[in-house]
């Protein structure tokens, strides 16, 4: 199997249904908030709200010995949310698109880019609520660190397209990560230097978070936010050779089981 061509060729296909993607979109938004007074505004509000509650925790619990600790808590668990999110809701894609699977043709990649593109939309408004509430309060400023987001976000999202090909594939011959998914994203929110700093660690087990993949891919997009500096060298080469790893092995799995999925389901 030739995985260049067969992804250019998907890329293609993904173009020619761009429609389906934007109509999903557009209808799962306002599904989610029909009816309420607030309307898109939930989607600045629960993201703040749900930081402010599990910052206060871990403020108070170290101290307050991190600087600018908000900042830094919330640049974190808004990128972490985006991952985990997509990861979360990755085991369920082709089962709860079975109707359309099993009756016409859509292309496969078609129904994880929805997912995933969904969940950026939401975390663009998260984002735009942390940037405006940082301005306002000053504690962010602007730098040209900042123009190093888009590059980082292009290779979350395409962590995000592998994740969410393996899983959505996998699950339908195990349906036991519909259970385990949620577990280990959990565990890795928590493994992950999100809600405290790498110094409040023991020192013995500092260089053993490094090797958590996730550490650099916060860092990335942390670092222009929080400090704004660029994040090191290694943190990048870690994100884009880790992102592009988990893409193209989550595109092989999905080539490779799409035609087996229908009789699965």
């Amino acid at each position: 199997m030739n995985i260049i061509k067969d992804l250019f060729a998907e890329v293609k296909e993904l173009y020619r249904f761009r429609w389906v993607t934007f109509s999903f979109v557009r209808s799962t938004l306002l599904l989610r908030y029909r009816r309420s007074i607030l309307g898109f505004f939930w989607s600045l509000l629960n993201p703040i709200l749900n930081y402010i509650v599990v910052g206060m925790v871990f403020y108070l619990l170290s101290r307050g010995l991190t600087p600018n600790y908000f900042v830094y808590m919330f640049t974190g668990s808004a990128i972490f949310n985006l991952i985990s999110v997509t990861t979360n809701a990755s085991p369920l894609i082709m089962i709860s698109n079975e109707h359309y699977i099993k009756k016409i043709y859509l292309p496969k990649t078609l129904f994880i880019a929805n997912t995933i593109l969904f969940e950026l939309v939401n975390f663009i408004f998260s984002l735009l609520a942390l940037l405006i509430l940082g301005l306002i309060w000053g504690k962010l400023s602007l730098s040209w660190s900042l123009l190093s987001i888009p590059f980082v976000l292009f290779f979350i999202l395409l962590l995000n397209f592998g994740i969410a090909s393996f899983l959505s594939v996998t699950t339908v011959f195990f349906r036991d990560f519909i259970h385990i998914t949620p577990i280990v994203t959990q565990a890795t929110f928590f493994a992950t230097p999100i809600l405290y700093t790498l110094e409040l660690i023991p020192p013995q087990y500092q260089s053993l978070m490094k090797f958590n993949p996730f550490f650099h891919v916060v860092k990335c997009f942390r670092e222009p936010l929080y400090s704004g500096e660029l994040a090191g060298p290694i943190n990048y080469a870690v994100l884009i050779l880790g992102s592009l790893t988990v893409f193209f092995l989550g595109f092989w799995v999905l080539k490779k089981n799409e035609n087996k999925i229908v009789f699965r389901l």
